[in-house]
């Protein structure tokens, strides 16, 4: 199985994690433009118009986007030494005894 070392750390990440399990550092290294262009803002209505609010679709917008997009799980847990875990898919800290992010609620691996 191949594996992502964290560059702090020097963590050896499963290659579908997002952020180290160790230390919550990001493992991908995507530019704020490759960022801003990943947005999909074709179906959000009343753009530049004014007091119209985008808030709302922007929402629906995103939720759609993750229902047709398949994550890949992580299979390997690392917990640390006093018991809690960062969450390889978006780098939140957990206490210990969760089984799921709190921040994002996906699945402990």
């Amino acid at each position: 199985m191949k594996e992502i070392t964290c560059k702090k750390c020097k963590f050896s990440n499963d290659k579908n994690a997002s952020y180290c399990q160790n230390c919550g550092l990001s493992l991908k290294n995507k530019s704020l433009k490759k960022l801003i262009k990943s947005f999909n803002f074709n179906n959000v209505a009343g753009l530049g118009q004014k007091g119209v609010s985008i808030a709302p679709l922007a929402g629906m917008q995103k939720v759609s986007n993750l229902k047709d997009n398949h994550i890949k799980l992580v299979k390997k847990a690392h917990s640390l030494e006093d018991g809690t875990w960062y969450c390889p898919y978006c780098g939140y800290r957990n206490k210990t005894m969760t089984y799921e992010c709190s921040n994002c609620l996906k699945p402990k691996p």
